[in-house]
């Protein structure tokens, strides 16, 4: 008898669909753990920087870039025409998927790899 053999990335596989005001965005993550992880850790320390005198420009910029950690370039710019290019509702959604659904795939993937 054959042994089956199975070799996976592990990486990290999700479809969200964001709603808001009768709208919908799907948006697809398809990324490796590890790269989330790390861009996540450098989004982090991008988010604390924000405050009262930080320009619109800025804070686009930086809401990009969370998005584009998780959701890479292309939907991260959908996703901040959805909001009418309010950062902080890109912020927000992004913090909201992470901490209620995308830390536990990347925990998840994370483990299929050992």
């Amino acid at each position: 008898m054959f042994r089956k053999n199975t070799l996976t990335l592990g990486r990290v596989y999700d479809t969200i669909k964001i709603t808001e005001g009768g709208e919908t965005l799907t948006l697809h993550v398809n990324s490796d753990p590890s790269r989330i992880v790390v861009g996540l850790a450098q989004a982090q320390k991008r988010l604390v920087t924000i405050n009262e005198e930080t320009t619109e420009e800025e804070r686009n910029e930086i809401a990009m870039f969370f998005a584009g950690v998780i959701f890479g370039d292309e939907q991260a710019r959908k996703l901040l025409d959805f909001y009418y290019g309010e950062a902080a509702c890109v912020i927000a959604v992004c913090g909201q998927y992470f901490a209620k659904r995308l830390s536990k795939l990347i925990s998840k993937a994370q483990k299929k790899r050992k």
